[in-house]
């Protein structure tokens, strides 16, 4: 018994210093870049010994992919909530929806620097992250095209080619998130840009009436 909780207590420890770890590169790379960081830097941020690094990462390149890692776990986890409770109607649908993409807006926000450094030199390190990043808008496509799918079985999205009509969701998505992020939209909340464009997915161009 003392035995399982003492192992427990480690590998809590060592979980929370793994994590101040990935903290403090996040830092460090959001300043200077993943081409400019040194694992000095890293380590100087952390306040601890390039040993107690090496324990943990063999290398900045294996740490700056946690990160990503990380992030990217944080965004599919705000899609988790539709497909364990799936909508039942066309209005819980779009509420979910809405409520998805600002939890997967709110997690980009939390870290935004970090979040666009990200994404934005994954693909300049080398081709595995690069494509990683890539499959991101894949997967993405992919739950989409997920609840489309169910959405036309159960009867409250009218039939069409999920496939096409997905990545055009999808894309739409981040353009408008590319546009929020550059300033490119002062005029309206984060809250307004999600409703419009989850409305836009649901109801198009026509008639309210014909809705």
């Amino acid at each position: 018994m003392l035995s399982e909780l003492r192992k427990t207590r480690n590998q809590q420890r060592t979980e929370r210093r793994r994590q101040a770890l990935l903290d403090a590169a996040g830092k460090v790379f959001t300043r200077q870049g993943f081409h400019r960081t040194l694992v000095s830097d890293i380590v100087a941020e952390a306040h601890v010994g390039q040993g107690t690094f090496y324990r943990y990462f063999p290398d900045k390149r294996a740490i700056f992919e946690a990160l990503l890692d990380r992030f990217l776990a944080n965004v599919f986890e705000a899609f988790a909530g539709m497909t364990a409770n799936p909508p039942q109607d066309q209005d819980e649908y779009r509420e979910a929806s809405i409520v998805a993409i600002r939890q997967a807006t709110e997690i980009l926000d939390r870290d935004r620097d970090l979040a666009l450094l990200l994404l934005r030199e994954a693909p300049t390190v080398d081709s595995e992250l690069e494509d990683k990043v890539s499959s991101v808008y894949s997967a993405l496509v992919t739950i989409a095209r997920s609840f489309l799918d169910r959405a036309i079985k159960e009867g409250f999205a009218r039939p069409c080619n999920t496939e096409l009509v997905s990545e055009a969701i999808v894309g739409i998505g981040a353009w408008m998130a590319n546009a929020w992020w550059a300033g490119r939209l002062p005029d309206f909340s984060k809250d307004q840009v999600i409703e419009q464009l989850v409305d836009f997915a649901f109801f198009g161009i026509g008639s309210a009436n014909n809705s």
